[in-house]
Formats: C-alpha cells, sequence, structure tokens
C-alpha cells in the first residue's frame, strides 16, 4: 500500500493551525497539509467547514490586529476579511470539498448516540459519504468517537513519512 490515492479528510481545526502562525500546531498542521500533497493523498474537508475556517480566521486575526496596535480600522478589518476568504480559497486549490444534503443531517443525529456534538457528526457523516481512509483532527473527542481512523496532523506526518 502507497499514500497516494489515499482519502484523508481534514478538519476545520486543522486548517485553522495551518493558516494562524501564532497557534502552536502550525508548524505541524502545515508540514502535515504539504507532505500529504506531494505523497498524492486526496485531501478533502467537509463543506460547513469553509464558513468554519473563515469564521474563527477573522475572529484569530481581529484579536491579533487589536493586540498589535489597539484598534482595528474598518481599513484592516477589510483586508482581515480579504485575508480570511484567501485561506478558504487555498482549502479549495488543496483540497476538495465534501458536499452534504439532508441524508448527512439524518446520519449525525444517529450518531449523537456515540458522540454529542452534532457538527463533528455531520464530520464523521462526510466521511463515511466519501469512504474516507483517514480523518485528521486534532479534537481528542472526535478522534475517541469517530467511525474512521483518526489521527492528529502529528501522528498523519509520522504515518506518512514511512517508507511505504
Amino acid at each position: 500500500m502507497n499514500a497516494e490515492g489515499l482519502s484523508v479528510v481534514v478538519d476545520a481545526n486543522v486548517w485553522v493551525d495551518s493558516y494562524c502562525p501564532e497557534h502552536p500546531d502550525n508548524e505541524v498542521a502545515r508540514r502535515f497539509l504539504n507532505l500529504a500533497l506531494e505523497k498524492g493523498c486526496t485531501l478533502l474537508y467537509p463543506v460547513h467547514a469553509s464558513k468554519d475556517v473563515a469564521y474563527v480566521l477573522r475572529r484569530e486575526y481581529q484579536r491579533a490586529a487589536a493586540r498589535e496596535t489597539g484598534t482595528v480600522s474598518e481599513e484592516t478589518s477589510r483586508a482581515i476579511r480579504e485575508l480570511a476568504w484567501g485561506c478558504v480559497r487555498n482549502m479549495g486549490e488543496a483540497a476538495t470539498p465534501i458536499g452534504a444534503d439532508a441524508s448527512d443531517v439524518w446520519l449525525a443525529d444517529k450518531y449523537l448516540k456515540i458522540h454529542p456534538d452534532f457538527e463533528d457528526n455531520l464530520v464523521l457523516a462526510a466521511c463515511r459519504r466519501v469512504k474516507a481512509d483517514f480523518l485528521v483532527t486534532n479534537d481528542a473527542q472526535l478522534i475517541a468517537h469517530a467511525d474512521v481512523v483518526a489521527k492528529t496532523p502529528t501522528q498523519m506526518l509520522q504515518l506518512l513519512s514511512l517508507d511505504w
């Protein structure tokens, strides 16, 4: 078996880490994503994650700007919005969004019996929809309850670094 063609669903928190230099997991997230692409993995993300990434990045960048300057001007706010959108566009260039419909909501509801977070359950439904080989997330609870092989970016980086 080799890494080429492995389907890897990347959770929103990994994307956020990869775009936020101040996050402690920034480097490992970026290294994992780059190696996965280099090895020919098929990277995917639940389409709803793009909304979460855009929202969290705008909030993170706004906070960083406010810490640095004490205030956030309208011009800076517009630049931050465009930066967040650029990150979402980059996600779409590096990975493929997984669509969703009412069946995903139905399945997410069924997953509530094993995992109490509805949004995480939509991620699991997306994994099921594409028959993912792996889910990569920093969410320990999601890893514990996933019905797909779930790894942290560090674990996946180690796995992809093996000589297949």
